[in-house]
């Protein structure tokens, strides 16, 4: 209806429908329902408070007709004499938007209970991908061990018991890469069965913590966690493992790592910088990579470390982090130096042939090579004890800390989250050196 229709309307006067006490209405001036004129009903009458109230219901070309306007009004009264609700047709409305909204989130409700947990991976997914470093690792994990196994199954059914079936599944998978990929009889090892499980519990956690969508206050699941992890019996079962590496290069064997030169001596170059700043500075293979040289000072020696991430979007722990190169190995600064006065094929300190960034996992294979070539793994059964590029990460650590470097700065040179697993290096120290920086850290932690 239009304003100047409405103003109109609004002139004319209410007309009491004969024998319907409190059903008024009005006549439109031209249109026509059925042969007599559309009729705009209303209802009059006093509120519970004794006041007079007049509602507007609508027109009879709407539906609304003489007899439901009594009905409504009947009922109006009858509740306002005894005192329940609606007392007016605005809140009858509103109780009816109410009970719509009820019915609504109790649809939601119902359906959040047969939601899959390949549902709950997706939406997990979709917020690691803006929260997570390791959104990428997390999505192959999901597609690859845990989805088709649990993907269709209905969240709210999945017990204690289905996870640790996944478990013993995942357990005896060979593995699809690594240096265990095409060993006969070769297993995931413990630590990727971990990680594979803890996915599995974050996935849960994330959906008891995150409301369903349009629903505050609702969760996307609730319950319990049936991913609980435990190496006393509650729980999924997670077997004890030490995967920690022993080995670190001693002095002698450094200097024969740096000497190699491989067959070709020019192509072995560029290999022979990345150890001796590995060395020196002990970046992850993914970082070292992905150091640009723009983030290099030839003056002081600074290297900044941005990237190590699946993404290639920060560090492993999400920080920046600043590292100068010559502390340990004072050619190392003599190397970056060199190499920032010549220009470079790409944007990074070791760029690969094409100028982009070099596969980190093409480090790990050269380095199998060599020790190939070198010995130093030859009688080493157990792979904690064998050299590899990660190697050269645990002997600058071991070397910092014997050289009296705290354990706190360590930690971040290093770029852990947590001081527990830069400690983790105390052990491959030198027994009187890491009985000194015990002390220290001993000294430190009464100081705080």
């Amino acid at each position: 209806m239009g304003t100047k229709e409405n103003q109109n309307m609004a002139r004319l006067s209410w007309a009491s429908v004969q024998g319907k006490e409190g059903v008024i209405y009005r006549e439109h001036p031209t249109r026509k329902h059925g042969k007599r004129p559309d009729r705009y009903i209303a209802i009059r009458y006093r509120s519970g408070q004794g006041k007079r109230a007049l509602e507007a219901l609508g027109w009879a070309s709407d539906g609304w007709t003489v007899d439901k306007a009594v009905a409504l009004l009947r009922e109006l009264k009858e509740n306002i004499r005894l005192g329940r609700r609606p007392q007016s047709l605005k809140e009858r409305r509103e109780m009816a938007e109410a009970a719509r909204l009820e019915a609504e989130r109790t649809a939601a409700r119902a359906k959040l209970k047969s939601i899959t947990f390949g549902e709950l991976a997706e939406l997990y997914k979709a917020w690691a991908k803006e929260h997570r470093v390791s959104a990428g690792s997390v999505e192959q994990v999901l597609d690859m061990h845990i989805l088709p196994v649990l993907g269709e199954r209905v969240a709210a059914d999945i017990t204690t018991v289905d996870v640790e079936s996944l478990r013993k599944l995942v357990a005896a998978k060979q593995p699809l890469t690594g240096r265990n990929k095409n060993t006969p009889g070769a297993c995931l090892s413990a630590q990727t069965v971990l990680h594979i499980l803890k996915t599995v519990r974050e996935v849960f956690n994330f959906a008891l913590e995150t409301p369903a969508p349009n629903e505050p206050g609702v969760m996307l699941f609730s319950g319990v966690n049936p991913a609980v992890l435990s190496r006393r019996g509650r729980g999924v079962h997670v077997p004890k493992n030490d995967a920690r590496r022993l080995r670190i290069l001693n002095d002698k064997e450094i200097t024969t790592l740096l000497a190699y030169q491989g067959r070709r001596k020019e192509a072995f170059a560029d290999l022979h910088d990345m150890i001796l700043l590995s060395l020196d500075i002990g970046p992850r293979a993914g970082e070292l990579v992905h150091i640009r040289r723009e983030s290099c000072d030839p003056v002081t020696g600074a290297v900044r470390i941005y990237k190590g991430s699946r993404d290639n979007d920060t560090t492993k722990g999400g920080a920046s982090r600043l590292l100068f190169a010559g502390q340990l190995f004072p050619e190392a600064r003599e190397m970056l130096r060199g190499r920032l006065s010549q220009p470079g094929n790409g944007p990074y300190l070791f760029s690969g042939p094409d100028g982009k960034a070099r596969d980190a996992n093409g480090l790990n294979r050269a380095m199998r090579r060599i020790m190939e070539k070198l010995k130093f793994n030859e009688g080493v059964d157990d792979p904690r004890n064998t050299v590899v590029w990660h190697t050269l990460r645990h002997t600058y650590a071991t070397k910092m800390l014997e050289a009296g470097t705290d354990i706190y700065t360590l930690k971040e040179l290093m770029g852990h989250a947590s001081v527990t697993t830069t400690e983790i290096y105390l052990h491959l120290c030198d027994r009187a050196k890491r009985e000194q920086a015990l002390a220290r850290i001993a000294l430190t932690r009464k100081h705080k």
